[in-house]
């Protein structure tokens, strides 16, 4: 396998999910030796604003940190970027007009594959941060695509999905994060859910496909799927 392009992931949002990324992406390459791998270039700036934090109005903006760090993988001439984080696409447009590198969309790249994969789906369930909820970046994927979202209460919002995500930032992944995360998402099933879309690059650390009676998309593994395509 030949990998011309470079691949740039703008990272530190969180770094546990930076490194899930890079992981995926070595593993999406299948190659037998260092040397077929494609290259990839990682800036990863956790010193960005919480993403969520500026959706809600309660945090500072992080869009000029998440520039300079594209900016950066600009100038080690990457070919096109990828971001492991989802509710930092809310920024993905205003970010995008201020540098020339194509920045892949994980969102709309996570619609793709669970139409392809999952064509029969009706309705979608989503466990991913109050940024990504409210910012409203899955809903609009889904109408587009003709499917229902559902979304936890404000009360399992509050108490186990955000409970998950920010204790993954805090110790890593734990049990009582996958439990949360199970919790919130086994709700959504009773609610319709078809499939569980693991909507913050932290959930898949703790929940995978396999782990609840409905399909789990991870889309960490989507974009690491498609920046290989990419990078071929």
């Amino acid at each position: 396998m030949d990998y011309k392009k470079t691949i740039g992931i703008l990272g530190g949002m969180g770094p546990a999910a930076t490194v899930d990324l890079f992981d995926k992406i070595v593993k999406a390459a299948k190659v037998s030796r260092d040397q077929d791998h494609p290259r990839i270039i990682i800036d990863n700036n956790p010193k960005i604003p919480d993403r969520t934090a500026a959706i809600l109005e309660k945090g500072p903006d992080p869009l000029s940190l998440m520039v300079q760090s594209a900016k950066l993988l600009e100038k080690a001439s990457v070919d096109f970027i990828v971001i492991p984080c989802v509710t930092a696409h809310f920024f993905h447009t205003k970010l995008q007009e201020q540098i020339s590198t194509p920045i892949l969309h994980l969102v709309k790249e996570t619609m793709k594959h669970l139409i392809a994969r999952y064509p029969d789906t009706a309705k979608v369930g989503l466990l991913a941060s109050s940024g990504t909820v409210q910012s409203g970046l899955f809903d609009e994927a889904c109408a587009a695509a003709n499917v229902e979202l559902i979304t936890p209460t404000k009360e399992i919002q509050t108490t186990k999905v955000m409970e998950a995500i920010y204790g993954i930032k805090a110790t890593g992944p734990s049990a009582t994060s996958k439990t949360l995360a199970r919790e919130a998402a086994e709700t959504l099933i009773l609610r319709g859910a078809q499939a569980i879309i693991a909507g913050c690059t932290e959930i898949p650390l703790v929940l995978v496909d396999g782990d609840l009676f409905v399909p789990v998309i991870d889309p960490i593994a989507v974009l690491a799927e498609r920046a290989v395509m990419e990078a071929r």
